[in-house]
């Protein structure tokens, strides 16, 4: 019923997407208007022209411990990218863990002019941006927000087996300062909420239902594993810039965190909690560096 483009190390599909000169082509189709009044369409078209491109390009919306940091650093060292300084800036979903501990942030009610302004200008060689949030895959607002803010943006999304992923997750994010999650896997897994992380279809099928298929890009992690250049490659090909470019990276590896001080875990999870309800510290917390806190 839907074809989703899947990204793997053996094959890949070029998508076609509608550049902006074929949105100006559509829209000027679709006009008609005596001649004097030639230079106001043309003004027009230029305003559309600039609301375009002054829109972000990209959005990677998940999946947790799926190869989404890796994946964020080919995106950030292509010259052509003005890729998100923080990565993750949940204008569109906060955090899971903020979302469960009832604290989020609210990005969103700072309107689209804060969205932009966490990204690089697209001047110069930038001819797309972007950011990579994960939280986003699991918010059916957040599908419904992106698809309202731009319904032709290109969706990145990383998978891999969803009983790993869940694993891994729990493992990074057991001693969150946010929310704690339960002291043992098995204990997270009575959880509906935690366990249907790892169900993919269900919180896909809104973005199935928003985006057409051919402007969404599934990344295997194992396909990460066994041909990281094959993958970069067909990345930036799906995002129409230099596929040959070979960035030089360190290996980076987002390892799970586990606490030495359990006390002082929680007392920071309360701390967190009072300070947070403090007049003028919420503005604060809402910049993207603190949004990145678990």
């Amino acid at each position: 019923m839907f074809s989703l483009i899947v990204m793997n190390a053996a094959t890949g599909i070029t998508p076609v997407w509608s550049s902006s000169r074929e949105c100006q082509r559509s829209a000027r189709s679709s006009l008609t208007v005596p001649s004097s009044r030639t230079e106001s369409v043309q003004e027009l078209l230029l305003r559309l022209r600039l609301l375009h491109m002054s829109r972000i390009d990209f959005i990677g919306i998940g999946a947790p411990k799926c190869g989404t940091t890796w994946l964020s650093a080919q995106l950030e060292a292509h010259p052509q990218i003005g890729f998100a300084p923080d990565k993750e800036i949940y204008y569109f979903a906060d955090t899971i863990l903020r979302r469960m501990a009832g604290q989020e942030l609210r990005c969103f009610e700072r309107g689209e002019a804060w969205y932009h302004e966490q990204f690089p200008a697209a001047v110069g060689a930038v001819s797309c941006r972007g950011e990579f949030c994960p939280a986003y895959l699991y918010s059916d607002e957040a599908a419904a927000r992106i698809a309202a803010y731009r319904p032709d943006v290109k969706l990145l999304l990383c998978l891999r087996p969803p009983v790993g992923m869940i694993y891994s997750w729990y493992w990074y994010n057991r001693n969150a300062v946010v929310a704690s999650l339960p002291e043992s896997f098995e204990e997270m897994m009575e959880n509906p909420f935690l366990r249907d992380l790892g169900c993919f279809a269900r919180h896909l099928k809104p973005y199935i239902g928003l985006f057409p298929a051919k402007n969404i890009l599934v990344v295997q992690f194992d396909a990460i594993r066994r041909d990281p250049e094959h993958v970069r490659h067909r990345v930036y090909e799906f995002l129409h810039v230099a596929a040959d470019f070979k960035p030089q990276l360190e290996a980076e590896k987002n390892a799970a965190r586990a606490p030495r001080f359990p006390l002082l875990q929680s007392s920071a999870q309360r701390l967190y909690g009072g300070v947070s309800t403090l007049p003028g510290v919420g503005k604060f917390l809402k910049s993207p560096a603190v949004a990145k806190t678990p």
